[in-house]
């Protein structure tokens, strides 16, 4: 029986948060044979507990197949953590081979280290670090605890989890006697807290471990956004919580110390990750990466990550970097070295073989760039479910919707057809999968403004009131701070003014994909569209967009995706060059010539001859 399901059944017994943890401790202390009245702090502990869910615990633990660990009891703490208060903290259990890895990369000292997860939350790693620490050293764990291992985290709940583990893992190796916990609750983009944990140790830690908060910045707290001044890795820009815990960390190491973190592998490439990059490079200190691209190391998470390990023992601007697949371990690889200073100041660091980077090369010279075309964001309604719909009917005045069980009316006047390019893989897909928009503008000096209410109700009387009973989950976009022209407005300006004809491409695919729309009047939603007024331009357009050759391209530029998808974001595309072609090579193109063919003879305009394979 595995941690969720364990969950599961003990939820049966109660579905309070608390009572769920004190069973599971509770078993662990049986289980263990501690003694812990010889505990303050365990004894407080017990002392709340149910004696009755503590037996039902007990015997389900008896039971199961799951042998009660250190590790079995983190991992068990971390999944009763409810899911909303996960994604809203960036919260995801780290496996216990990526803990180790890192405390063992990271803890090559003489004398016992002193470790400092900046974003503890419930221990995980201060825990491993202890367990570490001990067995290299041989030190007791009161002493490991009282001057080996300091944790910050914003949430006290979290410190007060860890504190429990590590006095689990004493009192589990029967060391009962006084230690000291060195734990601060506090936001750790704050540099007063920074400060703070400087006091512990004045010249810095040894070590810096951890797993920061996996938030975009939309959802990052006010708090925490107000804090990202102060460091120059994340001042501008909408960058990821995770980012500037970089920083963060540097500032908490000692001279010639070691930081590692497994964080998302975002920062490697990405637009908001260019601040982060240039202040690492400024840093100066080698730098290793072992990137798991699509590889999911987190259970029921879907994240792309990489473990970042900066040693300031030198001065040097190398990178050592490789990429892992599932089927290999962590220390079963070589790397291969690239030099910051190779890279533009924040550009995106593309480490690629010598060979590969020669056929980028000529993929991004060999033409005119993307960029040069009009590349445009899809609507933005932040409430798609409410705004596009397939009808269930419809009739010389209205589409019909069914919407919570009801029926309803919305005049055609008001509405739109509109594409997702995220689901259309050919322009047989766009004809089946096209959606009707609600779409409450008009057109005001050639520019979209929202109708107002007076005029809605007066015109539009049926789609009014489908957002009259939708108005609270309206209000509630953007965490229902937003300041809309009216309520109903879309929660974004963009992508009102497509029309045209257009090639459209989605956010992310397995598959190089560009559908060609000649209807003008299609607007879309979840991707991009590259617009022009020439149909032969985007036909010809749309043999580059969907060859092999752009395909290797993104494959070896962009963010990668699970199940092989690749991320087709306008900043990942617009580099990629379209090699000019002659009257009689366009028609050509325009005779729908055999796809291996095609591959071939696109190859050969950029100069390829030897045709490329993603290994």
């Amino acid at each position: 029986m595995n941690a969720k399901n364990i969950i599961k059944a003990l939820t049966t017994y109660s579905n309070n948060v608390s009572d769920i943890e004190h069973m599971i401790v509770y078993a662990f202390i049986k289980k263990e044979n501690i003694k812990y009245d010889n505990s303050d702090m365990l004894k407080d502990y017990v002392s709340e507990l149910d004696d009755a869910l503590c037996v039902k615990a007990v015997e389900l633990f008896s039971k199961t197949d799951m042998m009660l660990s250190m590790e079995s009891i983190v991992e068990l703490l971390e999944q009763i953590v409810p899911e909303g208060e996960k994604k809203e903290k960036g919260i995801v259990y780290t496996p216990r081979e990526i803990k180790e890895y890192i405390i063992s990369r990271v803890c090559q000292t003489k004398n016992a280290p002193t470790v400092i997860d900046p974003s503890c939350g419930c221990g995980a790693f201060l825990v491993t670090a202890a367990q570490y620490i001990h067995q290299k050293f041989n030190m007791s764990y009161c002493d490991i605890i009282s001057q080996n291992i300091f944790g910050i985290d914003i949430d006290d709940s979290a410190i007060s989890k860890a504190k429990l583990l590590l006095e689990l893992l004493a009192c589990a190796n029967n060391e009962y006697g006084e230690k000291t916990f060195n734990f601060l609750c506090a936001n750790a983009l704050n540099p007063k807290t920074v400060f703070k944990a400087r006091k512990w140790q004045s010249i810095g830690f040894d070590c810096v471990v951890g797993n920061p908060p996996y938030v975009r910045f939309r959802n990052m707290s006010d708090e925490s956004k107000s804090f990202l001044k102060h460091w120059t890795s994340a001042d501008t820009g909408n960058v990821d919580l995770y980012m500037p815990f970089f920083e963060v960390g540097m500032s908490l190491l000692k001279k010639g110390a070691v930081l590692s973190y497994i964080t998302p592998n975002s920062y490697i490439q990405s637009v908001n990750g260019r601040k982060l990059r240039a202040f690492l490079t400024l840093q100066n200190h080698p730098i290793t990466i072992v990137d798991f691209r699509d590889a999911q190391v987190f259970k029921n998470v879907t994240s792309y990550t990489c473990i970042t390990t900066i040693a300031t023992s030198a001065k040097d601007s190398v990178i050592k970097y490789v990429r892992i697949n599932e089927e290999q371990t962590l220390d079963s690889h070589c790397y291969s070295e690239y030099q910051t200073s190779a890279f533009a100041n924040g550009a995106p660091w593309r480490m690629r073989k010598k060979d590969i980077d020669f056929v980028i090369q000529k993929l991004e010279t060999v033409g005119t760039p993307l960029s040069k075309w009009k590349i445009r964001n899809g609507l933005a309604t932040l409430k798609n479910d409410i705004y596009f719909f397939t009808p269930s009917k419809a009739d010389d005045k209205y589409y019909y919707r069914i919407s919570d069980g009801i029926e309803y009316r919305i005049e055609r006047s008001i509405c739109i057809k509109v594409a997702k390019p995220n689901i259309i893989k050919n322009e047989q897909d766009l004809i089946d999968k096209i959606k009707i928009a609600i779409f409450p503008y008009k057109l005001i000096d050639n520019v979209f403004a929202v109708i107002g209410e007076d005029e809605m109700i007066a015109k539009y009387p049926y789609a009014y009131q489908f957002f009259i009973d939708n108005k609270d989950v309206l209000q509630q976009r953007d965490k229902g701070k937003a300041n809309y022209p009216t309520w109903y407005a879309y929660g974004r300006t963009q992508g009102m003014n497509n029309f045209g004809k257009k090639l459209l491409i989605p956010y992310i695919a397995g598959e190089p994909i560009a559908v060609l729309s000649l209807e003008e009047n299609l607007l879309f939603y979840c991707g991009y569209a590259l617009i022009s007024d020439d149909e032969q331009e985007l036909r010809i357009l749309k043999c580059f967009l969907e060859s092999d050759a752009f395909w290797y391209y993104i494959y070896h530029t962009s963010k990668p995706y699970s199940k092989g998808y690749m991320a087709f974001a306008k900043n990942y595309i617009i580099n990629f060059s379209i090699p000019s072609v002659s009257e009689k090579e366009a028609q050509y193109l325009l005779s729908n010539p055999p796809k291996e063919e095609l591959n071939k003879w696109i190859w050969g305009k950029y100069g390829i001859v030897e045709v490329p394979v993603i290994e």
